[in-house]
């Protein structure tokens, strides 16, 4: 019979600074597990998290990798070449991927999984600490880290487990919910999706899977793609149109989980109105009302891009808002260059940073030009923008040495990457 992840008592983590990996390593240590992991030694937003569990990230060797060691669990980042899973492959130490480790985990709670497009992290967040104030002690895996948790993982007793669920490589098929929330779907990760239609069939399996007493609860503009389910389906969404709907619609949806678990509406808005948020999700670095006022977000697609642009403008109508934003992988940019040229209606000036690369994408499979060509596309949507492209360095230079205006001004670094390293130093280096 094949062995579980939990019949293994020495876990080692490959690609352990990643926020899943991280997540997974907290849920595996509460089980009483002893972990290892490795990973780069660049600075990651999970060392925090990975310093509080007591963890020592080891830099990639094949020294980590000794008969001690039960099991290896690897990041989906890294493959068969990686030089711990050569080593473990050795040794013939099962190597399991993160995915089926979750699911592992997963399919033993009565789980609800969030997923979508756009929204599925802060849903999560919202579900989990409804949850854990109507002291149903939940599980919950998110993508980010929530504040309150100080870690995007928490560790409960009760019987649901609430996770996150990510599409790519349709690595959402390996979990079996018996609730499962869908936000929106809209073609992202072209690298594995070649077409919109690929996409779309993806979420339709997920939900063909879902048990005939399970429930899905769906935001109402997916029903043109998700036409049926084999279990009970509550839509729901949100009257109005504009790009401010989006954490209404995120708070409904965990009302809609409120109410099929019996929490009452009143305990639970109480609990999504105490929100205090998630990293890289309009996290603000500096005070609300300084004369530079300093956001990262993690928007990388066109969507989130626009809309948090928008959100931004709402909250700061007079003030001058730059924009850094880093795009995510060569083949999103590629495949999303028309849709990205028109996100940046809401910014004053753009800085387009050096694209962030996937180890599985060539960089030689795409135009040489990519960011020449947004940002031409932006200036030719956007005429009052002005769009210029910088490295790194030069990016935090320019955001330290911008002049003081009248009207103050908002810097906010985009992108899925690692972008928000300069809005850190643009922080840590000047006063604001």
């Amino acid at each position: 019979m094949k062995r579980k992840i939990h019949d293994y008592k020495t876990v080692h983590l490959v690609g352990i600074k990643g926020q899943g990996m991280a997540a997974l390593c907290e849920l595996l240590i509460a089980e009483g597990k002893y972990v290892t992991g490795s990973d780069t030694e660049e600075p990651f937003s999970t060392d925090a998290v990975l310093q509080k569990l007591g963890i020592r990230v080891r830099r990639f060797q094949k020294k980590n990798i000794t008969k001690s060691v039960d099991v290896v669990v690897r990041s989906s980042a890294y493959g068969e070449t990686h030089v711990e899973i050569v080593a473990a492959r050795l040794l013939a130490i099962p190597v399991v991927n993160y995915i089926d480790a979750v699911g592992e985990l997963f399919n033993k709670k009565r789980g609800i999984l969030v997923t979508g497009t756009h929204g599925k992290t802060t849903t999560t967040a919202l579900i989990g600490l409804m949850l854990e104030d109507a002291e149903l002690d939940p599980t919950v895996l998110v993508g980010a880290t929530v504040r309150r948790w100080k870690s995007n993982a928490h560790v409960g007793k009760g019987a649901w487990m609430v996770a996150e669920g990510d599409e790519y490589q349709n690595k959402f098929l390996k979990l079996r919910p018996e609730v499962l929330v869908l936000t929106s779907i809209e073609h992202d990760h072209p690298d594995f999706f070649k077409t919109k239609k690929q996409y779309e069939e993806a979420f339709r399996t997920l939900v063909s899977h879902m048990p005939s007493n399970g429930l899905l609860i769906a935001e109402k503009r997916v029903r043109r793609i998700i036409k049926k389910a084999p279990c009970n389906i509550v839509w729901y969404g949100i009257a109005g149109k504009g790009e401010g709907r989006h954490m209404e619609l995120n708070k409904t949806a965990a009302l809609c989980v409120a109410r099929h678990l019996g929490i009452s509406v009143q305990k639970a808005k109480r609990s999504l109105n105490a929100y205090e948020g998630t990293s890289r999700r309009m996290e603000f670095y500096t005070a609300l009302g300084a004369p530079t006022v300093v956001i990262d977000d993690y928007a990388h697609h066109p969507t989130e891009v626009r809309t948090t642009l928008a959100a931004v403008r709402r909250q700061y109508p007079k003030r001058m808002i730059t924009a850094l934003f880093q795009p995510h992988t060569y083949s999103r940019t590629h495949a999303l260059l028309g849709d990205f040229s028109r996100a940046f209606g809401n910014a004053d000036e753009v800085v387009l940073l050096p694209i962030y690369s996937s180890a599985r994408e060539r960089k030689k499979d795409f135009p040489d030009d990519l960011l020449e060509r947004l940002r031409d596309g932006i200036m030719r949507v956007q005429k009052k923008t002005s769009v210029r492209i910088l490295s790194f360095p030069e990016a935090i230079a320019y955001g330290k040495h911008l002049p003081p205006i009248r009207k103050k001004r908002v810097i906010i670094t985009l992108g899925a990457g690692d972008g928000w390293k300069i809005a850190k130093t643009i922080v840590l280096s000047s006063p604001t």
